[in-house]
């Protein structure tokens, strides 16, 4: 079983630290109090939602490191070695534009990210491009689709549908023409 007995300028820091509410850290200085008021672990557990095991782990925390150990831990796994090492080289490489490489883009994509780290001897996919971009503070958006400049307006395409007998601009109305006198010939 087990017990905190805080002395009182331990539990004014708790405190002070369960009002700052950053992650988890105001639940568990929550727990830590909650000990200290002769509660049990069970009890615990059920006033604030959490499972009995959770509550002895950050209890045993705070009795080892002190507040210290209340706070977040590193999420669990191996670190993201692809990503890292990729902005390494995406770092220079985004200051410049990408026909300073040979690209015929108007800007860097993420395919053609993911080509040049190719080319680079690093193998990745798509969204660790992304979560590199993200990590060193590059803001990803995608091309805006542009239109052609031989296309038709809004109101040409309005008039065209309108009156099906004509077609709203003079290309289509060539082809249809075209396809209507073959047509005829049958």
């Amino acid at each position: 079983m087990i017990r905190i007995h805080l002395l009182p300028e331990q539990r004014e820091m708790l405190e002070q630290a369960r009002r700052i509410r950053r992650s988890n850290l105001a639940e568990r200085c929550l727990a830590v109090l909650l000990s200290d008021r002769d509660q049990s672990v069970p009890v615990i557990a059920e006033s604030i939602g959490r499972h009995e095991h959770t509550i002895r782990s950050w209890l045993k925390a705070y009795l080892l490191e002190g507040l210290e150990g209340l706070q977040n831990t590193p999420p669990p796994g191996r670190t993201n070695l692809k990503a890292h090492e990729a902005l390494t080289i995406l770092q220079p490489v985004l200051a410049r534009h990408p026909s300073a490489y040979g690209y015929l883009e108007a800007g860097w994509s993420t395919n053609s990210l993911v080509a040049y780290l190719s080319t680079q001897g690093l193998a990745v996919s798509p969204s660790t491009v992304k979560r590199a971009l993200k990590q060193g503070g590059w803001v990803y958006k995608r091309f805006a689709k542009t239109m052609p400049v031989h296309a038709p307006s809004g109101e040409e395409k309005k008039v065209g549908w309108t009156r099906l007998s004509r077609a709203p601009w003079p290309s289509v109305r060539r082809k249809l023409s075209r396809s209507c006198s073959s047509m005829n010939r049958m």
